[in-house]
This record gives C-alpha cells, sequence and structure tokens, in this order.
C-alpha cells in the first residue's frame, strides 16, 4: 500500500481508498496506479478524515457499518459529496443487506454509487470512470449556469451590474433599510457631454469611456457597495448603511479619480467629467424604491443645470436639492436645533 502523501502531481487524479475493514489492497493500487492515478490509503476513521481533508478527486469507501446516523459515516459525508465536491463509492462487506446500503443513500443529494465486494477491478475502474464522467458533467453545467447568470445581471462594456439587477437590488437594500433602520444611499451619475465625445471622436472611443468611468466606480467603492451601468452613459451605485457626508466623500473621489485618468492614446486625450446626483433613505424620507430614485434624478439634474462636474444631494428638509459644498447637517443634529429652538 502507498503511504499517505501531503503532495500529488497536479496530472494525476487523487484516489483515496478509506479502508476500515483492513482488505488486502496491492492488486487495487496497482490496478489505478497503472491508469494513472494517485491512490492513496487510509486503514481506520482517524486516518480517512485527514484525508479526506486534501486534495482528493473520488473515495472508495470499504466502510464497517451502513448506519447513517453512526459516527463512521456522520465523520466522513461532511468531507463528501455533496457537502464537497468528491464523488465516493461504496465497497460494503460480503453478504451486507443491499437495503441497508439504498437507506444510507437514500434522500441525498450526494454523487455517490455503490457496488459488491466480489466485484472485479474492470467494474471498479468502469463505476469510478462513470462517477468521475457525471462529476465533470455536473461541472461544466454549473459552470455554464454560473456564466448565464453572469450575463443576467452584468453590463457587457463595464462589467458593472446591469439596470435589471440594480433595480432588483434598490428594492432590497431599500426593504432591508426599512426592517433596520441603518440609512442607505443612492447615487446617480452621468459621463458630461458623452454624446459630443462620440461625435468628436468614435463610438469606440465612447466605449472607452464608458469601461473607464466603470473601472473608476469600482476602484472607488467598497466590496458591499452595488454599483451599476444603467443607461448609455449613465450609473448608478447603492451604498448600503452609508450616511450623506461618506457618499458624498466617495463621490468627490470618482470626480477626482476622474480628473487625473485622461482617456485616449498619444494622439489625442480626453479628461472625463460627470455630474452626480445624491439622496438617501433612513427610514423617513422616502416612500418607496422609486420615490428614492426620483429624488436623486432630481439632484442629478441640478448638478447638470449649475454647469456639470458637480456633485448636489437632495435635502430632505427642504425637499429641494443642494451643492455638496452645503454642510450636510445629521439628523440627530437637526432635532437637536429644533429642541434648543422651542426651549428659547
Amino acid at each position: 500500500m502507498l503511504p499517505f502523501s501531503p503532495t500529488s502531481s497536479p496530472e494525476n487524479k487523487v484516489l483515496a481508498v478509506l479502508n476500515h475493514r483492513g482488505e488486502s489492497m496491492d492488486a487495487l493500487v496497482a490496478f489505478f496506479q497503472e491508469r494513472g492515478w494517485e491512490v492513496r490509503v487510509a486503514q481506520n476513521l482517524g486516518e480517512s478524515k485527514g484525508l479526506l481533508r486534501g486534495r482528493i478527486d473520488l473515495a472508495l469507501i470499504y466502510p464497517l457499518t451502513l448506519l447513517r446516523d453512526g459516527v463512521e459515516w456522520q465523520t466522513m459525508t461532511r468531507h463528501l459529496s455533496p457537502n464537497r465536491d468528491i464523488p465516493w463509492l461504496i465497497v460494503p462487506w460480503e453478504g451486507a443487506n443491499p437495503n441497508a446500503v439504498s437507506k444510507l443513500l437514500a434522500g441525498r443529494s450526494s454523487l455517490a454509487d455503490w457496488m459488491l465486494e466480489n466485484a472485479d477491478l474492470p467494474e471498479t475502474e468502469a463505476r469510478t470512470q462513470n462517477l468521475m464522467r457525471m462529476h465533470d458533467l455536473l461541472a461544466e453545467s454549473r459552470d455554464r449556469n454560473q456564466h448565464l447568470e453572469g450575463q443576467l445581471v452584468t453590463d457587457h462594456k463595464t462589467g458593472l451590474f446591469n439596470d435589471r439587477h440594480f433595480r432588483t437590488r434598490l428594492r432590497e437594500e431599500f426593504e432591508r433599510a426599512q426592517r433596520h433602520g441603518a440609512p442607505v444611499t443612492l447615487v446617480l451619475l452621468d459621463l458630461d457631454d458623452f454624446k459630443t465625445l462620440n461625435d468628436t471622436h468614435s463610438y469606440e472611443f465612447g466605449d472607452a469611456a464608458l469601461r473607464a468611468a466603470g473601472e473608476t466606480i469600482r476602484q472607488c467603492v467598497r466590496s458591499i457597495d452595488i454599483p451599476a451601468r444603467i443607461g448609455g452613459d449613465e450609473f448608478a451605485i447603492i451604498l448600503p448603511a452609508t450616511t450623506m457626508p461618506e457618499t458624498i466623500a466617495v463621490s468627490k473621489r470618482i470626480l477626482q479619480v476622474l480628473s487625473l485618468s485622461p482617456i485616449g492614446d498619444d494622439h489625442v486625450k480626453e479628461i472625463l467629467h460627470a455630474s452626480i446626483g445624491i439622496a438617501s433613505f433612513d427610514g423617513r424620507s422616502a416612500r418607496d424604491p422609486r420615490h428614492l430614485f426620483l429624488q436623486t434624478n432630481e439632484a442629478l439634474k441640478a448638478a447638470k443645470a449649475a454647469g456639470k462636474n458637480d456633485i448636489f444631494f437632495y435635502d430632505n428638509n427642504s425637499r429641494s436639492a443642494a451643492g455638496a459644498d452645503t454642510k450636510v447637517v445629521p439628523p440627530s443634529a437637526r432635532r437637536h436645533k429644533r429642541e434648543e429652538s422651542s426651549g428659547s
């Protein structure tokens, strides 16, 4: 038998043989080694537990019991399919009740199979190959589904989220803010004079501008934020658990990075500018996600009207847009001032 080896060649698949019954494994080990497998053998539950924690591709199990609630199976199955991406093949002892094997596998979504102990080596190989083939097909299916899901939520030009995903997440974050009382802030960003940029240069240059803007936004936000491209040159960012002053600071950083990162080549360079509108929901200031979006859009329009390349926010007190240089007074401070006024 091969002793446990902590490393393996990446070209070879690793077969773990969990030999709890002390069967003779020499012929089986040699058979699979000749076919390119690296074989690792564990001779008791403790060794099997250590082996299953490492990198293996398939487990061949010679168990002591078929009781799924026993220590042996509770210990092993947490490391096997479906809990980990490791298919397994059970070889019960001679005379074992097939119903016990069926009961062991019943209700599991595991990628698993079993065979009689007196099965020959070619059958063992055929069953392992079948398990690995099913494993690879499932892996391809998962990859394909993940790719399709990514296409459903991702904007193909910038790699940010798309408008559909943005609206779903805005509703979710708005409802979360309602439940927990933590603020959620929405940012809308439009590239200034984007049509002129396209007309002056080319649509390819415009696409490069969109990618640059998307990358700038991605660099300036946190991993918990939700940046999206929601239209031609329109971007949105949802910032959970973020106050208005914090969002203004993020927005200023975006404009600063844009101004320091001209796009183009040695023949032509352009500095991107953008207008930004912001609105925040703290549990009181908006009726629903659509209302929050309209407030943010009102602030964005004010930034455009003020000369572009600027940041405006929606002031929930005046119910109008204000420039970001206007001091943002936290709600607690506003309450304190009102109390002082009423007391004088």
